[in-house]
């Protein structure tokens, strides 16, 4: 009787570096949560305000699903749902999940699994990741390169982008990324952050993304390592002190 569509909303956020766009887990603690009351809306959250998304579970955080006479008219109530809903503290994919629900690919139902990265080359996703980081409230916040310098110091902070697990090695039985003295570039992996199941390496150049933090033509060398492997971490946790040393090759 009628159409049903349900929305899966994840903590996670969207990142663009060099390399790629791809989608991070982002756990944190939730500083205000509404989802109203409406009829032939249901909803199944795991979320509520002064909660904290761990980054020990996979990254869904609520199920909303609503029920319509047809598939556009209930693609049209789900948009006007979700903008009403309200999460700060993390970020969401939800207005991603609001782009998707107002494409016409996706309303005429004609797409298969190549549908997610051709819709991101259709969009502004710097419009996007803004938006994004907006409705997260405090957590779209962007690091400030004048805070990661140590004052007296040519020194910079590498801080922690989210709340994560921290890995310094691969795997037990390998040697770790890097160790105190090594000398690095922006592309060179420094440790492996696991957030909801998902391992993610992480480099330099992660951070260069609307602003030049590191320089990427230079050589660093790891002057600390702050963090030891396997201990969970919160974002802005201060991981990795490093110092550019000019030229040479990363070792």
């Amino acid at each position: 009787d009628g159409y049903a569509i349900e929305a899966r909303v994840n903590a996670e956020k969207l990142v663009r570096t060099v390399d790629e766009i791809a989608f991070r887990p982002h756990p944190g603690e939730i500083k205000s949560c509404i989802f109203p009351s409406e009829d032939a809306v249901e909803i199944i959250a795991s979320v509520n305000e002064g909660k904290a998304v761990s980054p020990y579970y996979d990254s869904m955080i609520a199920q909303v699903i609503v029920h319509a006479e047809d598939r556009s008219r209930c693609a049209k109530k789900l948009v006007d749902y979700l903008e009403s809903v309200r999460i700060e503290g993390v970020s969401t994919n939800i207005p991603l999940l609001i782009k998707i629900l107002k494409d016409e690919i996706f309303l005429g139902g004609k797409y298969d699994t190549d549908y997610l990265p051709n819709l991101l080359d259709r969009l502004d996703v710097g419009a996007l990741i803004s938006i994004m980081e907006s409705r997260a409230g405090d957590a779209g916040e962007m690091i400030d390169a004048k805070a990661l310098e140590i004052e007296g110091t040519t020194e910079i902070k590498v801080v922690a982008p989210s709340s994560a697990i921290f890995y310094s090695t691969p795997s037990p039985s390998e040697p770790d990324y890097v160790q105190v003295g090594s000398r690095i570039t922006t592309q060179d992996t420094l440790c492996q952050l696991e957030a909801m199941k998902i391992f993610t390496p992480l480099k330099l150049s992660d951070f260069n993304t609307e602003n030049e933090l590191y320089d990427p033509e230079a050589i660093f060398e790891v002057k600390r390592i702050n963090i030891n492997s396997g201990q969970q971490i919160n974002a802005g946790d201060l991981l990795f002190v490093v110092e550019e040393c000019g030229g040479g090759q990363s070792n």
